[in-house]
């Protein structure tokens, strides 16, 4: 244990988890005896804030009250690394591109906690931690409300640089109060300074209030129109000025930091960062904007660099060892029966048996644990959690991802061989690759999973959930796409970025690499599919000019794309050219799955008229058409599978198989706890398919459909 320091928000200590193996950061806040209602507020804020999984948000462990003082702690994940405002004040104003990739993070992460509903409401230097690798994190979620209700006048003067108008008010504000406290801290990264100095807590108050904000390009040179106007959006006295949403904003600071691919070597040495030129100086105002100080950090290990080697100096990544705890069980320090903190540890009791005690997961990467193989016959099912992506069947084993975590079965007995957690729901999981598998998760980090034993090898960091983006491995490279709105081509073996690519929408879907061209979409309308040049990151073509829209990707073969739109109509389209070969208008406006092709046909459901097509690549000409209930758009959902002339598919009720030929239906399964079927998987005579909102793995005999057992 180690006393790190005391801030304006309590003590922190940083503490030794011994049956995790990993540090943990401790945060004391002030004593709480004889107000119940004061430790409710805590542990309501904090279990909110607690929900909360994103990279770019600090991990709150654990929760709890010292029975003897009355003193409330938190368990947080430890991170390394330093505060914005430390970065400042020593290294000065970084480069213009940096500040604003900073700023992206922070949105997204603020964007994250408000779709949850958590407001910060304490954005500033202070409290965005930047960690070696370059990975931005916000803390102190929920605690700033809380003490705002306990210590309002600490908690005034901490902020006051970065508070809105309406605080001034008395107003509690929402998410748009937290992008203007973002706006002082963006313009403060640009400038060195903060947008409204004064000699006094009441000239600040009213120059936030009463006076307009400068453009940061009227201070420093080469700083971009659009990025001087969203400065100026953000800091609207109004909030219903300022952009509506967190997420509107990281997308155009994403477009303004990507406008072109960014490439990065494989071997870089010091990474990118280390090109980028000395920053100068800035003056700081000690009254209204204190000196940062270490000891309200609280937090992890850090995650590997996206770009190379890391380096050192001012602006450069420094070194970074890879996180590797992880899990998904409950806190020890916390009653089974109802959750309350336990009250039998006093608090420096806690702070000695604290690394002992506390064994729930922290960020990012998951610990692989061996179960033994006589147990979890089929089905298998995983406490009700939700199953996204599809299963992937190798050597026997059968690899799938349900809720946080990512399990490998055996193929025969469905008894669990090993799992692995995540801080994320596993949204999707890679074919095999020189024994090794990608999982894509809603954490926004895709991650490289020995197939054998479960043990993470590196965690790529994309900046966006990934939701609905299967990776894909072609020649030592793994292709996704992000809700950061980005191809990602990524290095397999080390992790490493090559290049990204802004695709556009609001959610990239799955790529697919074809003759050393990538091709994407994004689920909005005008966003196109692209094609991608892999060596380059750059674009070849866009299909189309119209305004359409694809909720699915393509599928491949003999040279031809096929995907369906949202209009009802089914496309082939030139791999080499990007012209349409046919384009077949399928009746009600409708959204297709991803298709699948054998033997000159696509198979394709849509989502709204229910219907399973199957349609002759060769003219577009519909073969048949089966109705069947619902079926989830979505490239990840609902792909139909096809063996040995039968079409396997999956709805929001049923499970079907159907004749290849004649779309006569051959058998039909239904489970009694299960609403919707995710794409399945056939091998050797088996089906495996997903119970997408339950949490269970069935194996059903591909000739009759009945379960295994």
């Amino acid at each position: 244990m180690r006393f790190v320091g005391r801030g304006g928000m309590g003590e922190v200590w940083e503490a030794r988890d011994h049956v995790i193996g990993r540090s943990v950061a401790v945060k004391l806040l002030p004593s709480q005896r004889g107000d119940s209602a004061g430790s409710e507020r805590f542990f309501r804020e904090a279990r909110t804030a607690g929900a909360l999984h994103h990279p770019g948000v600090v991990t709150v462990h654990d929760l709890g009250q010292d029975a003897s003082d009355g003193s409330l702690f938190l368990v947080m994940e430890f991170l390394q690394g330093r505060d914005l405002g430390t970065l400042l004040l020593n290294d000065g104003v970084p480069p213009v591109d940096l500040a604003v990739a900073w700023a992206a993070q922070a949105a997204a992460a603020l964007a994250a906690a408000h779709e949850a509903g958590v407001v910060h409401r304490d954005v500033k230097p202070a409290n965005l931690m930047l960690t070696p690798a370059g990975r931005l994190v916000i803390v102190d979620f929920g605690i700033a409300r809380f003490v705002e209700a306990t210590n309002k006048s600490s908690k005034v003067m901490g902020t006051l640089a970065y508070m809105p108008p309406e605080r001034f008010d008395g107003q509690p504000g929402d998410g748009r109060s937290d992008l203007y406290s973002l706006g002082c801290v963006l313009s403060e990264l640009l400038t060195g300074q903060v947008p409204f100095r004064a000699g006094t807590p009441i000239a600040m108050m009213n120059a936030h209030v009463g006076r307009p904000p400068a453009r940061p390009g009227e201070t420093r040179r080469g700083i971009p129109a659009a990025l001087d106007d969203l400065v100026v959006a953000l800091l609207a006295k109004d909030p219903r000025d300022r952009p509506a949403t967190a997420r509107e904003v990281q997308q155009r600071l994403s477009t303004l930091a990507t406008s072109n691919p960014v490439l990065t070597e494989p071997d870089l040495g010091a990474g990118r960062l280390a090109a980028l030129p000395p920053a100068t100086g800035i003056a700081q105002d000690a009254a209204l904007h204190p000196a940062p100080h270490a000891p309200d950090r609280a937090v992890v290990g850090v995650r590997p660099p996206r770009g190379g080697a890391p380096g050192s100096g001012p602006y450069r990544t420094g070194d970074a060892a890879p996180e590797t705890e992880g899990g998904d069980q409950d806190g020890a320090a916390r009653d089974p029966e109802d959750g309350s903190p336990n009250q039998a540890t006093s608090r420096r009791r806690f702070l000695r048996l604290a690394a002992g005690a506390v064994v729930t997961a922290g960020a990012g990467i998951g610990i692989a644990t061996a179960v033994s193989r006589d147990r979890n016959r089929w089905p298998f099912h995983a406490s009700g959690d939700v199953m996204d992506g599809a299963p992937v069947v190798a050597d026997g084993v059968v690899y799938v991802g349900i809720g946080r975590t990512l399990y490998a079965l055996d193929a025969i007995s469905g008894a669990r061989k090993w799992a692995s957690s995540f801080s994320g729901g596993v949204s999707a999981i890679s074919a095999i690759a020189g024994g090794t598998l990608y999982a894509a998760s809603s954490d926004g980090s895709l991650y490289a999973v020995d197939a054998a034993t479960g043990a993470v090898q590196w965690a790529y960091d994309t900046g966006g959930a990934i939701y609905r983006s299967v990776p894909v491995v072609a020649d030592g490279v793994v292709y996704v796409g992000s809700s950061d709105l980005h191809l990602h081509a990524v290095d397999a073996a080390r992790g490493n970025e090559r290049w990204t690519y802004l695709v556009g929408g609001t959610q990239t879907l799955s790529p697919v690499v074809v003759d050393e061209v990538a091709f994407i979409t994004a689920d909005m309308p005008g966003v196109g599919l692209h094609a991608v040049d892999v060596a380059s990151g750059t674009r070849k073509w866009v299909y189309p000019d119209t305004d359409r829209k694809f909720a699915a990707s393509a599928a491949v073969a003999d040279g031809v794309l096929y995907l369906g739109d949202g209009g009802g109509h089914f496309h082939a389209i030139d791999i080499a050219s990007g012209t349409n070969t046919w384009e077949s208008d399928l009746g009600p406006r409708a959204y297709f799955s991803t298709a699948t092709v054998a033997e000159g046909v696509a198979y394709a459901g849509s989502d709204e008229n229910g219907i399973l097509y199957a349609i002759n690549t060769a003219t577009g000409v519909e073969k048949w058409a089966v109705a069947l209930e619902p079926i989830q758009p979505g490239n990840t959902g609902c792909t139909p599978a096809v063996a040995t002339g039968v079409v396997y598919a999956g709805t929001t009720k049923n499970f079907y198989a159907i004749d290849a030929v004649t779309g006569a239906k051959k058998w039909t399964f239904s489970a009694d706890d299960t609403t919707s079927y995710g794409s399945p998987a056939v091998v050797n005579g088996v089906v495996y398919v997903g119970g997408g909102d339950d949490g269970n793995l069935y194996a059903l005999d591909a000739a009759t459909g009945r379960e295994l057992t």
